[in-house]
Parts: structure tokens; C-alpha cells; sequence
């Protein structure tokens, strides 16, 4: 399968999720990562802010914040790169030229300062790695942190095998609604990394 067509694949598996099962597998993965001993010990973490057909993070943002620790949103840069900036629950939000929501101004962290990396995706294989929309904004700013690399995924997007690119930089762990992959020992034991 090509990456075009998995994207397409990837795609259509999500809208086949009811809106009220989204919410309950949402909250599965939620309730999953602020278990995962990474999230325990992050002081700073930059989350993704969902679109309707992915997991949903509203929940997981307010667990961020609730544990006293400081949430950062990946804002697109007119360069075309990633920046993380901070986002308190009174932080203004608008969506972007995508629809995405983020904040309209808050200070902004390097990547290598953040803790944890949660990150999106289409489709991702139990080996982490990840296949995004094809833009690479997601790929060059990974590229930047020194910090864990979580995925975040409904178990429908996870395929055999994803088909990765040069820059592709995969995550360390995937959390879908029916287990954690823990990707990064999957690769050190195939040998990769």
C-alpha cells in the first residue's frame, strides 16, 4: 500500500467512527497516557489541539493542567515550521488556516526544553512509525526535541507496516482506545536505532 493510499485508508476508517464512539475512545487514550510513567515525570508537554475526525485531546489538556504541569499547542509559522507555544485554560483560541484551534499569543518554548511530545497522525505501525497529513511540520519539529515522542491514534489507523521517508521521525509510544504499543523497544528489538 502506498502512503497516498493508506492516508485515503487511514482517513475513511476514522469517519466510520461515530462521533459518540470517538468520545469514549478518546477518553480511553486519555485516561491511558496520564498513566504512561513519561507523562508522570513531564514538567512541559506540547499537545496537539484535534481536528473532529482525531482523537480527541480536550480532555487530556485539562489533565495536563490539572496535574500542574504547563501545556503547550503547536502553532504553523509563516516559515512553515512548528513553534510551542504556552496555553493556559484562559488562553484565547482560533482556529488556523487548517482549523485548527491555537492560541492567538502566549510565549513560546524551544523544542528541546519540552518534556513530552504528544503527537497526531493518520496511520502509524507498532514499530512507531508515523504517517502524517504530508506536510512534515510534525517530522521537522520532532527532529528539534530531545524529549519522549507519544502518538495518539484510534486502533483502526494502525497498520502492518507504515512506509517512511528520510525525515520521518517515528514515536516512542502509540496510545490507541485498546492498548500501549511501546514502539521504541519494538524497534531496538528488530534492530532499528
Amino acid at each position: 500500500m502506498t502512503r497516498q493510499q493508506m492516508r485515503l485508508e487511514a482517513r475513511r476508517a476514522r469517519r466510520a467512527i461515530s462521533a459518540i464512539r470517538a468520545a469514549e475512545m478518546s477518553v480511553r487514550v486519555a485516561q491511558a497516557v496520564v498513566s504512561l510513567p513519561e507523562f508522570i515525570s513531564a514538567r512541559r508537554i506540547i499537545c496537539y489541539s484535534n481536528l473532529p475526525e482525531e482523537v480527541q485531546t480536550g480532555g487530556l489538556m485539562s489533565a495536563v493542567w490539572d496535574c500542574g504541569k504547563e501545556l503547550y499547542l503547536p502553532v504553523v509559522r509563516e516559515d512553515g515550521g512548528l513553534s510551542a507555544v504556552r496555553c493556559l485554560p484562559s488562553t484565547a483560541l482560533e482556529a488556523d488556516a487548517m482549523g485548527i484551534m491555537t492560541p492567538t499569543e502566549g510565549e513560546t518554548l524551544p523544542p528541546e526544553e519540552l518534556d513530552l511530545v504528544i503527537a497526531p497522525g493518520l496511520a502509524f505501525d507498532r514499530l512507531g512509525h508515523r504517517l502524517g497529513f504530508g506536510k512534515g511540520y510534525f517530522d521537522r519539529f520532532l527532529s528539534g526535541c530531545r524529549c519522549p515522542v507519544v502518538g495518539l491514534a484510534y486502533e483502526v489507523q494502525v497498520f502492518d507496516r507504515v512506509q517512511t521517508g528520510p525525515h520521518d521521525i517515528p514515536v516512542d509510544r502509540l496510545v490507541t482506545e485498546e492498548r500501549v504499543y511501546d514502539c521504541a523497544a519494538a524497534r531496538a528489538a528488530q534492530g532499528e536505532e
